[in-house]
């Protein structure tokens, strides 16, 4: 026996279907015109034209500033792990470990990057400059269709459940975080509901395992905190639905209630073989500062985005004003749509009319979760710090924020939005009538609820106005008063609109309107119908085409010349570089290995890089060098342990070095364009840079980037030593135009000049001695360092880093960390020496040569000749989800070095291998195949089943003619 709610009335509105396809278009409007031309291949949607803002790409003359400056974090970590992980399938294998960034970290091992979400399909199957937009219309397929087919299941009319799914892929949650795995777990959560519901209806077994594909697709998705949110409201969800259709009837309340949860576990099952590696890699990551508490939660004010998205300020660089609410934009918004919160409030002022119309106890079900996000999100307080502290919810709610809540809020809106429309498309006598005592009656009759309901908005609304003060001002004090006035004009303007559209419906409802002209009174019905979803549509594709980033094909993560020389000499090497000078996290789309790293890190490695000089670990996913002055960071003794042969820095960054300042005096020399002019240099001998002062006031025409100054060092014999070039655009009065030059293999005692010449055009002044130009000098420090090639980035070959993978003869024991931490980032670890966390067999002394015959991503292996035991170092972050073996025979890791590893290797020739080997994986995939599996029996076992069932007992020839089938397939096509 299953329960359905008995499907009202179709809407009385003449051209249904065309109401119904208006809704469509305005979905099509909004994909096509927010994702805009990289659907066609001439751009691609994503914010890696903010790439070309910094270095080494800006130096190539591709910078056209960032659209969208917030999105920085997709382009440092989700598209180059997608980029590596697509390489990887298309040479034969999916890699499970990406050790290009941070040491090294977990890639496909875990689902934090939706590699294997359906929705990351297309990058598998299109080039990664063109997926991002098909990928994002595959999200807004799902989430929409997903939605539609819900609120079908709870008797919506088309158009009304097409507007809704519209609603809920236009949604702030859904717009903002393009680009994140947060979106492609969020598409999921109508389809969520709509298999739960199909259920709870049904009651079939393949209804419940339906549930287990919703589940597995969020979990796959990468965010757990949406899935988490999602499962928690779903489930109070099942449980109100199950206490209201049957609160007596214990055994099938029971059954329904487990038939969900199977579904919903079978849905973790069919996620293991993912899930196992989050779960072994969860505790030793990095993790901290995500501690939530009751005041943890988004402002009030945020809610006036809800109709009018660019109230606060935008996010595009060459659009100011720049977003001004806290934390940012992307966490802030609450956008919905003009249209949509009038729907929403037509559906919670006619309460009595909005539970007719849906299943029982749906409508006060969705009216109060909707409250409770409401309260929870923006107000926080109490409720919020009981969230947190309740078992079982506290782990969702204490360590994740709650603005992430969102997702879900966006869903319940979204409903009531459709609920709102629908109610406005049918006519009063299509409505069941009022029900209850008389002074309830004629408090309905008298629109006493609607009037209070207004009310209470116009008051939140002066006091949302009120607290929005501060904000203001601060627009105002940064010459963007005038934007906040617009847009709320804007928003307003929308939401009269659309309040007058709705207005009509209501009117026009009641037959006695315009009874003697019945043609003019439809067509007015359905043209105020048809502008709801299109006003929706037009706001939702303005919205998202100002915010979805359009870059080049050529700023999607372009080849530099510095790239070119760190592929053609980092061998199996890492390089560092400071953040103005690589954007960090971006070496795994070149298959590059570096220092720096935006990933979870693992905690012993961290600790490690946290005691290099300025902590480059000063966020707990960043590893990037600060621009700094000083040799530090470049010289430390920690980047030699790690096999760091090449140090990055920015053009505009003073090269390294020691700094020779020329004498001056008040005197300028004037260097003009297209006139060469030569300097002799301070002191003798080698040279990595040099630094004029501009004097006076810089023309403006040479803050244009595309005008260049030029450098030409030669020595005595007028032999060219070194030479560069750079642009202007950086040049400012009164402090040094730094200008590294690779000279400092220069003999001592050599002497050497530099010619200038300006490429520009206006004049430029320098600060001079006796007229001559004063030009600083940078010479050897003799640090370890020598610079190697100056092109759009300084590079520096670290003369003392240690093999990546090396052989130590000798061990020592160090167990405590601090005192361990101090010992390798003192320099006195030799690069024979292997720093152990705890006791293990000691090195014999003696020396041995490795050679290494595989570094894949997944895999390392090397052939050793020892003439004693000692030890195999491997300067990685592996102390987690990795094994190893000697001559194929399995044997431990040992923690080394502080988050590194080794092996134990007797004396002779041996094979040494490392693999990625996350414990259980094997068992998880098993598990989650064999679920499948087991699904599928289940599956086409029942419909077996029942349709031998149904042919035993159907009378000769019944069932056989057009609408005549078994009874639930007969309700499932009336529906």
């Amino acid at each position: 026996m299953t329960f359905r709610p008995e499907p009202l009335a179709t809407p009385q509105l003449p051209a249904h279907r065309s109401l119904t396809v208006v809704a469509v278009l305005g979905v099509l409007l909004f994909a096509l015109w927010g994702i805009g031309t990289p659907l066609l291949g001439t751009g691609s949607l994503t914010a890696t034209n903010q790439l070309t803002t910094s270095s080494p790409y800006q130096e190539t003359g591709l910078n056209t500033g960032s659209t969208n400056y917030q999105l920085a974090d997709t382009i440092t970590s989700e598209l180059p792990e997608t980029i590596l992980f697509r390489q990887s399938l298309l040479d034969g294998h999916g890699t499970g470990w990406d050790p290009y960034g941070a040491g090294g970290s977990a890639l496909g091992a875990v689902p934090n990057n939706a590699l294997y979400s359906p929705l990351t399909a297309t990058y598998y199957l299109l080039p990664t400059w063109l997926a991002p937009a098909y990928e994002r219309l595959l999200e807004i397929i799902v989430s929409a269709g997903a939605c539609y087919l819900f609120l079908r299941r709870l008797t919506l009319s088309r158009p009304s459940a097409v507007t809704g799914g519209l609603v809920f892929a236009s949604s702030a949650f859904m717009i903002v975080w393009l680009g994140f795995p947060q979106t492609r777990t969020a598409a999921f959560i109508p389809a969520l509901f709509w298999a739960l519901e199909r259920f709870l209806q049904e009651r079939r077994l393949r209804d419940a395992a339906l549930i287990s594909v919703p589940v597995a697709c969020m979990l796959l998705g990468g965010f757990p905190s949406v899935t988490g949110f999602a499962l928690l409201t779903a489930g109070a969800y099942v449980a109100v639905r199950l206490l209201a259709e049957r609160p007596r009837e214990l055994r099938r309340l029971l059954l329904s209630g487990v038939g969900a949860a199977v579904g919903v576990g079978a849905g973790f099952a069919l996620a293991m073989f993912q899930l196992v590696g989050f779960l072994d890699f969860f505790s030793t990551w990095l993790v901290e500062g995500r501690a939530q508490d009751s005041g943890s939660h988004l402002a009030a004010t945020d809610l006036l985005t809800s109709f009018s998205p660019w109230l606060f300020g935008t996010v595009n660089t060459l659009k100011p004003p720049a977003f001004i609410l806290p934390p940012n934009l992307i966490e802030a918004m609450s956008y919905l749509g003009a249209g949509a919160v009038v729907l929403v409030l037509v559906a919670v002022a006619l309460p009595r009319r909005a539970r007719a119309v849906l299943p029982r106890a749906t409508g006060i079900f969705f009216a109060l979760a909707t409250g409770v996000w409401l309260e929870l999100i923006y107000l926080g307080g109490p409720p919020l710090a009981l969230a947190q502290k309740l078992p079982g919810l506290s782990a969702l709610f204490a360590q994740n924020y709650i603005g992430r809540g969102r997702s879900v809020l966006g869903l319940l809106l979204a409903v009531l939005a459709a609920v709102g429309f629908d109610l406005l498309l049918r006519r009063r006598a299509a409505l069941p009538a009022l029900s209850g005592p008389h002074w309830w009656r004629r408090l309905h009759r008298a629109h006493a609820w609607p009037i209070a309901l207004g009310v209470a908005i116009l008051v939140a609304g002066v006091l949302l106005l009120l607290r929005a003060g501060d904000y203001v001002q601060q627009a105002q004090e940064a010459g963007a008063g005038s934007n906040f006035v617009h847009q709320l004009l804007v928003g307003a303007a929308l939401l009269a609109a659309a309040g007058f559209c709705a207005a009509v419906l209501l009117l026009l409802a009641d037959p006695r309107v315009l009874a003697a002209r019945p043609r003019p009174r439809r067509a007015l019905r359905l043209l105020a119908a048809a502008c709801l979803p299109v006003l929706i549509a037009v706001q939702s594709a303005s919205f998202a085409a100002a915010y979805w980033p359009h870059s080049s094909r050529t700023q999607f993560y372009p080849m530099t010349e510095t790239h070119t020389y760190l592929a053609d000499n980092l061998g199996e090497q890492r390089y560092a570089s400071t953040m103005s000078a690589m954007v960090f996290g971006t070496s795994s789309a070149y298959d590059l290995r570096s220092v720096n790293g935006h990933a979870f890190i693992n905690n012993q490695f961290a600790t490690l890089i946290q005691a290099i000089p300025q902590n480059p670990n000063y966020f707990e996913t960043y590893i990037d060098f600060l621009d700094e002055n000083d040799n530090a960071q470049a010289e430390s003794p920690i980047l030699d342990l790690l096999g760091t042969r090449y140090f990055v820095t920015s053009l505009t960054q003073p090269p390294l070095g020691n700094q020779v300042e020329a004498p001056r005096d008040a005197t300028t020399q004037t260097i003009r364009p297209g006139i060469p002019v030569t300097v002799p240099l301070q002191g003798s001998g080698s040279l990595r840079g040099i630094g004029l002062t501009p004097s006076g006031h810089v023309a403006a025409g040479l803050t244009d980037p595309s005008n260049k100054i030029s450098f030409v060092v030669k020595d005595a014999t007028g032999a060219v030593v070194a030479q560069t070039t750079e642009s202007t655009a950086t040049l400012w009065s009164g402090h040094q135009f730094p200008v590294p030059l690779a000279a400092d293999d220069q003999a001592p005692g050599t002497k050497l000049t530099t010619t200038i010449t300006l490429d520009a055009t206006e004049p430029l002044t320098v600060a001079a001695d006796h007229g001559q130009a004063a030009l600083d000098t940078v010479t050897d420090a003799d640090d370890g360092l020598r610079l190697a090639h100056v092109g759009t980035s300084a590079i520096y070959q670290r003369l003392n880093a240690q093999p990546r993978i090396r052989w130590a003869s000798t061990s020592t024991v160090v167990t405590d960390q601090t005192a361990r931490v101090n010992l390798l980032a003192s320099g006195s670890v030799t690069s024979d020496q292997v720093v152990l966390s705890a006791p293990g067999p000691a090195a014999s002394g003696r020396p041995g040569t490795v050679t290494v015959d595989d570094d894949g991503t997944d895999s390392v292996s090397t052939t050793v000749n020892a003439q004693g035991a000692g030890y195999l170092v491997v300067a990685d972050a592996d102390q987690a989800g990795w094994a190893a073996s000697v001559d194929g025979k399995p044997t431990a890791l040992v923690a080394a070095d502080q988050g590194l590893v080794a092996v134990d290797v007797p004396a002779g020739h041996h094979t040494v291998s490392l693999r990625l080997a996350v414990p259980h994986a094997t068992s998880a995939l098993v598990l989650s195949a064999s679920t499948a599996g087991l699904m599928l029996v289940a599956v086409v076992g029942e419909f077996c089943w029942l349709r031998r069932r149904r042919a035993g007992t159907a009378p000769p020839g019944a069932g056989t003619a057009q609408g005549q089938g078994p009874p639930t397939e007969r309700a499932q096509v009336s529906r």
